[in-house]
């Protein structure tokens, strides 16, 4: 049953006690700066009476930045430095109806209020100054915001709205955190070693290596008694190549190895080995042809299983609550971030019946490989908490944060964000599990030849296989699979047409699992194995050749 809110536009700001009552460590000078100063802003805050801030949140991210990058066997930028940030989340009007959820200016009309450059000394005075500061802009700016949040209310005459932030109990987590640091001279030369492997590739004519690793801590305090500290870090290593089809077509390649800690950062020799794979792939695509048109079977392996499953599902159950926003010239819509497309289907069946979908923020590793999305309390102090997101192709959760929806009324723990946004419902680590069905659940090689079984079927003379894919809208490369398993690589291609009933088409699933890297703006996995869908529609794309490089990559010219 639907729940009406119906909102006066006089709404008057709902009293609140100063109440900050969390206990932090005796002798952190970031917590009492923090906890102070939040105490003064939600007793003293009221500029020419028009309330007073009924929420006050505030992050101070710690740490150690790390980046290096490389091109062709040569270091192309460094970084390192030591990091101190500040984050504010501050509320006015009441948890009904409040400053969030809208945007006065698309994009930067958005943004929490936030200090880059903290202190990095643990100066009482200096601290306290930086979130003063911060706290003040983030007041005034929320004032503004409600008032214009009010006025789009009521010009669009809306009546069905739901609380801007729900009731949640008071939580504190408080873990001992330290920077951890790479040896940063080994890890210059790792890079540039791995970048080295495309001199070997003359069809590789821009490549780039590159490592970014941030390792510390975050402090967390807000007005309703919540608090933690926790450690936090997000380590990468990407490695990237591109070329030319005959044709002129840009071909790109990729692959993402994620960490946390500084002891799981991947191996040289691995990297080194994921290079030469990249290279390989592009050498052979550099000699595809593009393809017409297709409709059959798409076998969807490792990476390309990861990115189908966070298109179609994970991003459609994600980010529950829209954010609103004014006509402008850039966009003729009132809405800047809309809901994820699954929201609306709870209950309902999204995805073929013998596949469920679990989200666990507290898994850390799968079998052996580390999983990004760990984390014990959200970006609102809310505990972690592992949710069943499709059951027997059902769905049965979303994710959700603080921000109230018609089916549900209080966060489970999913409330993330990148360090300038608000927080919103978020994945962390996804795990696809299909039921225990030997007729939908077979292993790699065994779906393979049901890949192909489907191809005769249907009476095709190939099918298409993907193994990576950089985006389920845009052009991709692929494989063609005839029926005697020859392959042939082509280039140029995107799906048309593609919808969520693409989930519901998945006709069997591998054995094997992989860990897929989330494209997100916070860490996180998929957990995924590859699968087979009945049919999907292909054409060739509209995107346009390049003119390739008149002259030849100078090192190959030697």
């Amino acid at each position: 049953m639907k729940k009406t809110i119906m909102l006066s536009l006089a709404l008057a700001a709902a009293p609140c006690a100063a109440r900050v009552n969390a206990a932090p460590p005796a002798g952190d000078k970031v917590f009492a700066a923090m906890k102070d100063e939040m105490s003064r802003s939600m007793e003293k805050l009221n500029m020419d009476n028009l309330g007073k801030p009924y929420f006050l949140s505030y992050h101070i991210g710690d740490g150690h930045s790390f980046s290096v990058s490389a091109g062709f066997g040569a270091v192309e930028a460094l970084n390192s430095v030591d990091y101190r940030r500040l984050k504010v989340d501050l509320r006015t009007g009441s948890p009904k109806f409040d400053n969030s959820h809208y945007a006065p200016i698309s994009w930067e009309g958005y943004r929490t209020e936030t200090d880059w450059s903290v202190s990095l000394e643990d100066d009482y005075d200096a601290l306290r100054f930086a979130v003063w500061s911060a706290t003040d802009k983030a007041y005034k700016k929320a004032l503004e915001t409600l008032s214009k949040k009010k006025a789009f209310v009521e010009s669009k005459n809306m009546a069905e709205l739901y609380e801007d932030m729900a009731p949640q109990a008071p939580s504190e987590l408080y873990r001992a955190f330290k920077a951890e640091r790479l040896d940063e001279e080994v890890w210059r030369e790792n890079v540039r070693k791995v970048s080295a492997v495309f001199l070997k590739y003359p069809e590789v004519k821009y490549s780039s290596v590159r490592l970014n690793f941030n390792s510390g801590g975050v402090r967390y305090l807000n007005s309703e008694g919540s608090a933690y500290s926790q450690p936090s870090c997000a380590g990468a290593v990407s490695i990237a190549a591109a070329g030319y089809a005959r044709d002129g077509f840009r071909l790109r390649s990729s692959r993402t190895d994620d960490f946390c800690l500084a002891k799981d950062a991947p191996a040289l020799e691995k990297l080194l080995a994921e290079a030469d794979l990249l290279g390989q792939d592009l050498t052979r695509m550099s000699k595809s042809e593009p393809v017409k048109a297709y409709i059959g079977p798409v076998l969807f392996e490792k990476d390309a299983a990861g990115k189908f499953f966070e298109t179609l599902l994970v991003n459609n159950a994600a980010n529950p609550r829209e954010v609103w926003t004014e006509k402008n010239r850039w966009s003729n819509d009132t809405v800047f971030r809309r809901a994820g497309e699954l929201i609306e289907r709870l209950g309902m069946r999204v995805t073929s019946p013998f596949i469920n979908v679990v989200d666990d923020p507290s898994a850390r590793y799968y079998e052996g490989v580390p999983l990004s999305g760990f984390y014990e309390a959200d970006e609102e102090g809310v505990p972690a908490q592992k949710i069943n997101l499709v059951t027997k192709g059902k769905l049965t959760d979303y994710y959700m944060s603080r921000a109230a929806t018609r089916d549900f009324k209080k966060s489970n723990g999913h409330g993330r964000a990148s360090f300038s946004e608000y927080p919103a419902g978020s994945p962390s680590n996804v795990f696809i599990l299909p039921e225990d069905n030997p007729a939908r659940v077979v292993s790699l090689t065994e779906l393979k030849k049901k890949f192909l079984d489907l191809c005769r079927e249907v009476e095709l003379e190939y099918c298409i296989r993907l193994d990576g894919l950089g985006d389920l809208a845009g052009p991709f490369t692929a494989y063609k699979v005839y029926l005697d398993g020859r392959e042939e690589p082509v280039h140029g291609i995107e799906f048309t047409g593609t919808s969520l009933r693409a989930l519901r088409d998945i006709t069997a699933v591998s054995k094997e699992a992989y860990v897929y890297n989330l494209a997100w703006t916070t860490p996180g996995t998929i957990v995924t194995p590859s699968i087979l869908v009945s049919e999907m529609e292909i054409k060739k794309t509209e995107v346009k050749p390049e003119k390739k490089p008149y002259l030849e990559h100078p090192y190959f010219t030697k």
